[in-house]
């Protein structure tokens, strides 16, 4: 009776570890899992995975971010990322993170919180080591990528300049990447206040083009429309004259592409054509 007690417990234990850490992995498919909001909290963030159909342990990584009022299901949905993640055999990691400017802290004044942690800080503290530690994907320097379109394309900046030692490439498609040409936007008052009261703070905190010195051995990818009237193509440009410039007094290691899409608008119709592009380039850079 005492044996058969002591069994059922390991049993039971045993299913419990399953169910909150196993993975369904079906190749040729989407699947969704929950990641903690915050360590050691029950509230979760859903995160759509696409898994390659000749997925292995060496497929590469690519988290995808969508834009400000999208959801998970943006790149499915709007773009046909999957079939170039077969082509590449890489993992599309879309994390559902609406209303945030991928922040790396929260002010007295910040009005709009996505969810309980930064956005930039979930990504690089909560998110990837879930992926490699949970759903066991290839997660090291030369195989995980970042990509965003819109603010996702900032989000996909802050996270190659903050976790450069991870991140080997990083594609970024008509990004917000100057705030301080945005202080009168209400995505970035909601986080940081309003930028009369809070100069400095907008100056130095998260500064997107000042921390592009992060980005050695990073490998970059930009691209805009030109007939973008929502995102000036000038972010895009200031953010190439930056790693030009410390392409030039570094010497190396700030290797960038940019991409000039004639007659292409700020939508997904503008991702899907820089899509086979941007994926060649992942599949160039990540090994």
């Amino acid at each position: 009776m005492k044996q058969t007690v002591i069994v059922q417990v390991l049993l039971f234990i045993i299913l419990t570890i399953h169910s909150v850490y196993a993975i369904d992995v079906k190749p040729g498919s989407w699947v969704i899992v929950n990641v903690s909001a915050l360590e050691n909290s029950t509230k979760t963030v859903p995160v759509k995975l696409y898994i390659p159909k000749d997925y292995s342990k060496n497929s590469r990584t690519i988290i995808a971010l969508h834009d400000y009022d999208g959801s998970m299901n943006s790149w499915q949905n709007n773009t046909n990322i999957a079939y170039y993640a077969n082509m590449y055999n890489m993992v599309i990691v879309c994390p559902n993170m609406p209303k945030t400017v991928y922040e790396s802290q929260f002010f007295d004044e910040t009005t709009v919180k996505w969810n309980e942690m930064p956005a930039a800080l979930w990504i690089g503290t909560i998110l990837i080591p879930y992926l490699k530690n949970t759903v066991d994907l290839k997660i090291d320097k030369n195989s995980l990528g970042v990509c965003g379109f819109s603010i996702g394309a900032r989000g996909a900046l802050r996270i190659g300049e903050m976790y450069s030692d991870t991140v080997g490439a990083i594609a970024c498609l008509s990004g917000y990447y100057d705030m301080l040409a945005h202080v009168k936007n209400n995505m970035f008052v909601a986080v940081y206040g309003k930028y009369n009261d809070n100069p400095q703070r907008w100056a130095a905190i998260d500064n997107a083009i000042d921390d592009a010195k992060n980005l050695k051995n990073v490998a970059v990818f930009l691209a805009h429309g030109n007939k973008d009237s929502r995102v000036p193509m000038e972010q895009s440009f200031m953010l190439a004259v930056k790693l030009k410039q410390l392409q030039k007094e570094q010497k190396s290691g700030y290797n960038f592409t940019f991409v000039e899409k004639k007659y292409k608008m700020h939508d997904w119709n503008f991702c899907q054509s820089v899509l086979p592009e941007m994926m060649a380039f992942f599949s160039e850079n990540l090994k």
